[in-house]
């Protein structure tokens, strides 16, 4: 049997955001329900690389003030930091 699967708009938000946030493929697999071939497809479908191994933790860069998150600082440069000083 050969079933389709109807990915929902958050799925392919996870799905494509992979390379950026460095979640693995079993997280995913985990998250979704559904195996590696399937979110490997959908990925060459929404045309994302994702990354399997040996990729960069982009969670847990460092600088001089500790961690950093990179998604975080993106929305910083886009939008600026409103931190009040």
């Amino acid at each position: 049997m050969n079933s389709k699967r109807n990915f929902t708009p958050s799925d392919d938000a996870l799905i494509r955001e992979q390379p950026v946030t460095g979640i693995s493929i079993y997280t995913l697999e985990k998250m979704l329900r559904i195996s590696r071939g399937t979110i490997m497809r959908r990925a060459g479908e929404l045309g994302v690389s994702l990354v399997i191994n040996g990729g960069p933790d982009t969670r847990s860069l460092s600088c001089s003030d500790g961690l950093v998150d990179p998604l975080l600082e993106r929305l910083k440069r886009a939008h600026g930091d409103r931190k009040s000083a």
